[in-house]
């Protein structure tokens, strides 16, 4: 089954997304923030989402181009809806991870009639002090051209430690292998993750959703995600021994995921 790679053009901007999968249900996929482009993972996403091609047609978007410095997740929330009209997707199951998963929260909120289930991964509406203070860190970090020590740090925040110690040079080498203008499209998004609130937002969800996440989520912490389950009134489902990347790291999470999405 065949990938299919293409942008979405905008009066302001392109979003670039790839599709795969051949089902008559409608999948939008908003993933994190890494210092690579989605575009050169997309046959990695794809091998991972396999056994729901079937019943699921898959729609994986990049954040816009051009990435304002000044950028917010509202911006890109309200860029992906159009996006989603001019593909004609209509009413899809929304997998929102991290940074994705703030996007999500706001696509739902803005756009409920786009958003058929929203599943929130170790995501949150807002980011704590100081997981905060850390991103910003890194960004400064890689501002100042010490990539290497920034990508170990965001690695180190992200990854378990058995799971960092495993795959450690193949994490370092992706993060060094990136290029300026990745970097600094992933400095701008951090900033955008720092700044962003959306507590408010989350009062007009009104689909069904659930939120996931890991138990030593040094990001998003347990607490964080329980209140955000409290407040949307919805499912809460906890891995217990795993950290913010649960969703790469625990093949049961998407398991649990899409049978959410079937029920």
């Amino acid at each position: 089954m065949s990938i299919t790679i293409s942008s979405v053009t905008l009066p302001f901007a392109e979003i670039p997304y790839f599709s795969f999968g051949s089902g008559k249900k409608a999948l939008v996929m908003l993933p994190g923030i890494f210092t690579k482009s989605l575009m050169t993972l997309s046959e990695a996403v794809k091998l991972a989402f396999d056994d729901f091609t079937e019943d699921y047609t898959f729609y994986v978007f990049e954040r816009q181009v051009p990435l304002n410095e000044n950028c917010t997740i509202e911006q890109t929330a309200a860029l992906t809806a159009d996006a989603l009209d001019a593909l004609g997707v209509g009413k899809a199951c929304v997998y929102g991870v991290s940074t994705g998963g703030m996007i999500a929260q706001c696509l739902a909120a803005q756009r409920g009639d786009l958003v058929q289930k929203l599943a929130l991964i170790s995501t949150a509406p807002y980011i704590e002090e100081e997981p905060g203070k850390a991103m910003g860190e890194i960004g400064e970090l890689f501002k100042n051209g010490e990539i290497e020590t920034a990508g170990r740090m965001f690695a180190r925040l992200v990854y378990s430690r058995d799971f960092y110690e495993k795959y450690e040079k193949a994490i370092i080498d992706t993060v060094c292998g990136a290029t300026e203008q990745e970097l600094q499209r992933f400095i701008r998004l951090t900033g955008a993750v720092v700044r962003f609130d959306g507590r408010s937002a989350l009062e007009n969800i009104m689909c069904p959703s659930v939120v996931v996440g890991g138990a030593q989520d040094r990001i998003f912490s347990k607490q964080l995600l329980k209140d955000t389950a409290r407040t949307l009134g919805c499912p809460l489902m906890i891995y217990d021994g795993y950290g913010h990347a649960v969703y790469d790291e625990l093949p049961q999470v998407k398991k649990d995921v899409f049978a959410f999405f079937s029920e």
